[in-house]
């Protein structure tokens, strides 16, 4: 099963629909977009392949900020597992990988031990370091240009000890 093929943001419409259903009768309560915007569907479906699904993502669903206010893009998702890594459980990896692809800046920050805040902002193709992102690509061949071919970090293999 891929996660790359479910529709994870109409899942969270549909979770955010019966969840102001319950909700309105409390009175602190505030509402989740039951349309989500272009951007927080991509989001959320970030998320949700990140997340093993994204019914199964450690999100925090009451401190999710949806964004969209005067001037105000981005997205942040409180994540409850403090862990992500770059091969065997590549969670970090897939999130950097999606973002890419979608032109979405993401940052981590540290919110409680266990716990940080993805946050995500829109961005577009362009030399506009502020409003512009890579795609893959693009990505891959700065990083080329960057490190040096001969570095020491490169994964050599070793030959045999005969």
């Amino acid at each position: 099963m891929s996660y790359a093929r479910m529709d994870h943001a109409a899942w969270v419409e549909s979770n955010n629909h019966y969840a102001n259903l319950a909700g309105a009768k409390q009175k602190r309560y505030k509402a989740k977009p039951e349309k989500l915007t272009p951007f927080q569907a991509k989001v959320m479906d970030i998320c949700g392949m990140v997340g093993g699904g994204i019914y199964n993502a450690p999100i925090n669903w009451d401190k999710v900020d949806w964004g969209g206010g005067a001037g105000y893009a981005g997205m942040f998702v409180p994540w409850r597992d403090g862990r992500m890594a770059t091969y065997d459980s590549n969670c970090l990896t897939l999130l950097v990988l999606l973002c890419h692809e979608a032109r979405i800046r993401c940052s981590i920050r540290a919110k409680a031990c266990g716990h940080f805040e993805l946050g995500f902002w829109p961005r577009s193709n362009g030399s506009d370091i502020i409003a512009s992102h890579p795609g893959i690509d693009e990505a891959v061949a700065r990083f080329r240009t960057y490190l040096p071919t001969d570095h020491r970090i490169i994964y050599r293999q070793q030959a045999e000890p005969a």
